[in-house]
C-alpha cells in the first residue's frame, strides 16, 4: 500500500478509499495503551449554553393592559431585554477573546464565537410579579473556541461564571448586574448511523453544485477537480469517461465494498450550473429535491448565508429559498445532508427542522461556522466521501466516527471554517456493524473481529479482538473504550473496548 503521510489533502491521493498503511495481521500493541493509565460536535469548535436570570418591569400602561394586548407587551418587554442582554454578552466575550488573542479579531484569529442568528440563539421562562416585574430564566446558545470557557472564567473549580452589566436607557428597568453561567456541550462522540445508511444495499450520494456567480466560475472549477479526481480513482461510470460527458440525466458513479461478508454498492451522482440552459434550470433544483426526498448523503456546495437556500444558478439566478425548506419533500429515514458554504451554522439548521419528516433521529447536519474559500472549499465534498466510505485492506468497510472524519477535514488548511455536525446525541456510540459477542474473542488479523473498525488486539495472553467505540458507556462492564495511539497522523483508528485489567479468559 502507499505510505500515509497527512499534509493538508494528502489523503486524496490514495485510490480505493482504502486505509493509510497499517498492522492488519496480528495483535495491535497495547503497550502504550496501559502505560498512559441537538448535539452539536466538532473537532476546532465547541457549543456552549449560557444561562441565568434577568429582569426587567413593564411600565404603567401596560400593567393596565389584560389578555392578548397584556401578552405581546410581555413579549415585548422579553425580547428588548434579551436583545440587551445578548449585546452585553457578546461584547464581553469579544472583549476578553480580543485580549487573549492580542488585538487580533475576526475569522482567522485564535479564539472566537459565532451565535446563531438574533432569535434562534435563545430561550427563556418568565415569571411576573404582583408589581409588574418579569423575573426571565435564560439561555444562550452559541459555538466557539475549545477552550473559552478557561478564558472567560479562569480558576474556575466547579463552574464557570462571568458577570455583565445591563443598562436601560429608557429608565424603565434599572441597571442590572447579571451572573452568567457558561457551560460546554456535553455531546459525546458518534458514529454516523451506517446500519441506516447501507439497510438497503446501497448508499447513494447526491452531490450539488450551486453556482457562481465570479467571474472565475469556481463553482465549474472545482465540480470539473472532483469528477476527473473520482474517475482517477477508479469510480466506474461507463457513461462519464470525462468531465464533459457529464449530464444531469448521467448514471452514478459507483463503487463496490463489503459489510460482514456482504457486498455493498455507494453510488454518487454530480450535478453542476452549467449541465441545463437557461430554459431548464428548473432541473438543478429538481435535482437536489430528489436527493432530500430519496438519498442517504446529500452535498450541497455553493454560496450560502444567513436566512439563505440552496443557489443552484447565477446565470440566471436560480434557488431553492431557505423559506421553502419546510414544505420540500425529504425523506423520513436516516440521512446525512453536508452544507459546505459560507457559516451554514447560522440558520441552516433550524429551517431544516421545520420539516416534518426531519428530527434529530433521522439526520445529521455537518455545517460551517465561518467562511468556506470558494475556490478550494468544494474540495471538502471528496473529504466527506473518501472518510465516509473508507474500506481496509480487504475491501469491508471501516466505521469512523464523526470526530474522525471532522479530524479528516478540519486540517491546516481549513481551520479557520470549523466543520461541525448537529444531531449526533442519539447516534451509536458502538460500531454499527456487528458488535456483540466480538470482544475479547481469540483472533490472529482484524478480519476475524467481525466487522471493519473492530481490531485483533495484543493482549497479555494472545491476540483478541476489540470492538470499535467513542465512548466507555458503550462497552460492556470490564471495559473502556480507549484509544490506541497518540499519534495525530493515526487520527482514523478506532478507539477500542478493552479489557479493563488487560486479560481476556480463555
Amino acid at each position: 500500500m502507499k505510505n500515509y503521510i497527512l499534509v493538508g489533502l494528502a489523503c486524496l491521493s490514495l485510490s480505493c478509499n482504502q486505509l493509510p498503511d497499517q498492522n492488519t495481521s496480528g495483535g495491535h500493541s497495547l503497550v502504550e495503551l496501559k502505560a498512559r493509565g441537538d448535539g452539536y460536535i466538532s473537532t476546532n469548535a465547541r457549543a456552549f449554553l449560557l444561562t441565568g436570570t434577568v429582569h426587567t418591569r413593564l411600565d404603567d400602561n401596560a400593567m393596565m393592559l389584560s389578555g392578548s394586548d397584556r401578552d405581546a407587551a410581555v413579549a415585548k418587554a422579553v425580547k428588548r431585554r434579551m436583545s440587551t442582554l445578548s449585546r452585553a454578552v457578546k461584547k464581553h466575550l469579544d472583549r476578553v477573546l480580543s485580549d487573549a488573542g492580542n488585538g487580533l479579531t475576526g475569522e482567522k484569529a485564535q479564539y472566537f464565537t459565532y451565535f446563531r442568528s438574533a432569535g434562534r440563539d435563545q430561550s427563556h421562562t418568565l415569571k411576573e410579579s404582583a408589581d409588574g416585574t418579569l423575573s426571565i430564566d435564560f439561555e444562550l446558545e452559541f459555538v466557539g473556541s475549545v477552550h473559552l470557557m478557561s478564558l472567560v472564567s479562569p480558576g474556575a473549580s466547579t463552574y464557570r461564571t462571568f458577570e455583565v452589566t445591563l443598562n436601560d436607557w429608557s429608565g424603565q428597568t434599572a441597571d442590572e448586574t447579571v451572573t452568567v453561567r457558561v457551560q460546554g456541550s456535553p455531546t459525546k462522540d458518534a458514529f454516523p448511523k451506517y446500519d441506516a445508511l447501507f439497510a438497503d444495499g446501497v448508499l447513494d450520494i447526491g452531490i450539488h453544485f450551486g453556482g457562481d456567480y465570479n467571474e472565475g466560475r469556481h463553482d465549474i472549477e472545482t465540480a470539473k477537480w472532483l469528477v476527473d479526481l473520482l474517475i482517477e480513482d477508479a469510480w466506474v461510470n461507463d457513461s462519464v469517461k470525462s468531465f464533459d460527458d457529464l449530464k444531469i440525466d448521467s448514471p452514478p458513479f459507483t463503487r463496490t465494498l463489503t459489510i460482514e461478508g456482504r457486498e455493498m454498492v455507494v453510488e454518487i451522482t454530480v450535478t453542476h450550473s452549467d449541465m441545463v440552459d437557461e430554459t431548464e434550470e428548473y432541473k438543478l433544483s429538481d435535482a437536489i429535491k430528489v436527493s432530500l426526498a430519496e438519498k442517504d448523503i446529500v452535498m450541497y456546495s455553493g454560496h450560502a448565508g444567513e436566512n439563505a437556500g440552496f443557489i443552484m444558478d447565477y446565470q440566471p439566478r436560480h434557488e431553492i429559498k431557505a423559506s421553502e425548506f419546510a414544505e420540500i419533500p425529504m425523506a423520513d429515514k436516516y440521512q446525512i445532508y453536508i452544507l459546505d458554504g459560507c457559516r451554514t451554522y447560522r440558520t441552516y439548521v433550524d429551517d431544516i427542522m421545520k420539516n416534518p419528516a426531519k428530527n434529530y433521529d433521522n439526520v445529521d447536519i455537518v455545517t460551517t461556522v465561518n467562511t468556506t474559500p470558494f475556490a478550494v472549499g468544494y474540495q471538502m465534498l471528496y473529504q466527506f466521501v473518501y472518510w465516509l466510505t473508507l474500506t481496509n485492506d480487504d475491501g469491508a468497510h471501516f466505521p469512523l466516527s464523526w470526530k474522525a472524519i471532522l479530524r479528516g477535514v478540519n486540517t491546516r488548511s481549513f481551520k479557520t471554517v470549523h466543520y461541525g455536525v448537529h444531531g449526533v446525541a442519539n447516534n451509536p456510540q458502538l460500531n454499527p456493524h456487528r458488535s456483540q459477542g466480538i470482544a475479547c474473542t481469540p483472533c490472529s488479523a482484524d478480519n476475524e473481529c467481525g466487522a471493519g473498525g473492530n481490531l485483533c488486539l495484543g493482549y497479555p495472553a494472545g491476540n483478541a479482538c476489540g470492538v470499535a467505540c467513542t465512548h466507555d458507556a458503550a462497552c460492556d462492564p470490564g471495559y473502556r473504550c480507549a484509544r490506541l495511539v497518540d499519534d495525530p497522523k493515526l487520527f482514523y483508528i478506532p478507539k477500542q473496548c478493552v479489557r479493563r485489567d488487560y486479560a481476556c479468559a480463555p
